[in-house]
């Protein structure tokens, strides 16, 4: 991804200074170390990896660096936290300014960290698409306090915390990507601005969540369209126990759960085959001891999807309602639900008591 900076002078000055072109961009071909080829790179540089199997875990530390896989390029990242870290300090509370810019990663296969295939902090305008995800023991693909990125073509399976997530950051898309065999598929949290698009989320326990947590950096979820995806058979066993975090509550056979979040626009999806429900619209299910934070859902939309089949087992540990197609709790204020193709729904007539003007 590309950022345009541009400066303007408030006052002209007797004597004009032209600006030097830009140095050229090189490709760093990566040999035994994709490292090592990172660290020779300079800004607007392309690290090339050639096919090959790289066992190592990679940190980048410099604005506009792209990582660029060839087919049959692996990171092992057996034994190593992260795959690829992209931050330029050390992680912590709150969510610093970014501090890095204009960075890609792209069309590499990333498997086998104990933590996340990748990790981003602190950057602003970041791309990560058409690579491969498997393996990775909590998340594959994990931006955090993060602005203006775009999430595309990965296919993504094998993690116990979600496949996908986006948390205590803004204005990233979520496109085209393929999440299975996940705790959740793709997972919106403390984050304003987000597009989740175009995605399939099949056979994890959850498929797309949007929810807001108390005491993080970024007190709300809200501004979120989830729109196109296909949502199917998410009846994966949740390996997460309830007291030990809050996917441990999401009850396994969950399609598209919206879960103190506001203004979340959810539209022109297909969701079929999930076990406890097919879209959820619900308050925090745990309690709230952040001020700042509001439980409830709020101006949220469930529009011309098509949810069928779902909610026929569900879950008898973690499951609050009785299976349907279509559950909203009632809570918060402006939550409407239209047009859709549903067979069950709780409440029983939930569009009439809750439509769309």
């Amino acid at each position: 991804m590309s950022t345009r900076l541009l400066i303007t002078l408030a006052t002209l000055a007797t004597v004009v200074v032209a600006a030097a072109p830009p140095a050229a961009a090189d490709d760093i071909v990566a040999s035994s170390s994709i490292q090592a080829a990172v660290d020779a790179a300079s800004p607007g540089d392309t690290v090339v990896v050639p096919p090959g199997r790289y066992h190592e875990s990679v940190t980048v530390v410099k604005s506009g660096i792209t990582i660029r896989g060839s087919r049959g390029a692996v990171l092992d990242a057996n034994g190593f936290a992260v795959g690829i870290r992209v931050a330029a300090g050390p992680g912590g509370p709150g969510c610093p300014p970014p501090t890095l810019h204009d960075v890609t990663i792209e069309g590499l296969r990333v498997e086998n960290a104990r933590f996340t295939g990748v990790l981003l902090r602190g950057v602003d305008g970041f791309a990560v698409h058409d690579g491969v995800y498997t393996g990775n023991e909590e998340y594959a693909i994990f931006p955090i306090c993060s602005q203006k990125g775009v999430i595309e073509g990965n296919d993504v399976t094998g993690t116990d915390h979600a496949a996908i997530y986006v948390g205590n950051s803004h204005d990233v898309l979520v496109e085209h990507n393929h999440a299975t065999n996940s705790t959740v598929g793709i997972e919106i949290e403390n984050s304003t601005g987000l597009v989740v698009r175009a995605n399939t989320a099949i056979a994890n326990t959850s498929g797309i969540v949007t929810f807001v947590l108390p005491g993080l950096a970024v007190p709300l979820t809200e501004v979120v369209l989830v729109e196109r995806n296909v949502v199917m058979h998410n009846n994966r066993p949740n390996p997460v126990l309830p007291n030990e975090d809050v996917v441990g509550l999401i009850p396994a056979g969950t399609g598209i759960l919206t879960m103190g979040a506001d203004r979340v626009i959810v539209r022109d999806n297909r969701v079929g085959g999930n076990d406890s429900a097919g879209i959820a619209v619900l308050a925090l299910a745990f309690p709230n001891p952040d001020p700042r934070v509001d439980p409830l859902p709020d101006g949220n939309q469930v529009r011309s999807n098509v949810a069928l089949a779902n909610g026929r087992s569900p879950d008898p540990l973690r499951s609050p309602f009785p299976g349907a197609d279509l559950i909203y709790d009632g809570t918060g204020s402006g939550t409407c639900f239209a047009d859709n193709v549903f067979a069950s729904s709780i409440p029983t007539a939930l569009e009439l008591l809750f439509g769309c003007v």
